[in-house]
């Protein structure tokens, strides 16, 4: 791990997330109509195929680029990467019920991700049947 890695996981809190890689909330409106996590997935981690039942805008924030990989079927997967170069996306709406997971190009990528209405766990489903990136 780098002292930038290091330098991130401190400042901005970050705990392991249930579908891979670290996370933090840093904001949740009292009315739950909006939230938004840092996400960090580092070299060789990944974000476990995974859908919300809700719309989740996810924009970069620094580090390398990060691939998304999308399926509505879990079998056309569709990428998207999003990075700092005007070659890549700034940001992505995932939208609700599609299937996707994440890795880092690079040493390590920070995104952010932006529910409405707010993220709930019960809103979360994991595929855990080895599907890979």
């Amino acid at each position: 791990m780098n002292n930038n890695e290091k330098l991130l996981i401190k400042k901005l809190k970050l705990i392991p997330h249930p579908e891979g890689g670290l996370y933090s909330e840093s904001f949740r409106d009292k009315k739950g109509s909006v939230s938004l996590i840092y996400y960090l997935l580092r070299k060789g981690e990944t974000s476990h195929w995974h859908k919300l039942k809700k719309n989740e805008i996810l924009h970069f924030y620094d580090g390398d680029p990060i691939e998304i990989f999308l399926s509505k079927d879990k079998i056309k997967i569709n990428k998207v990467i999003l990075g700092a170069s005007s070659k890549f996306n700034y940001h992505y709406i995932v939208s609700a019920n599609t299937w996707f997971g994440m890795k880092s190009k690079g040493l390590w990528s920070l995104i952010g991700c932006v529910v409405a209405p707010a993220f709930e766990f019960s809103d979360l489903v994991i595929d855990n049947t080895n599907w890979k990136l």
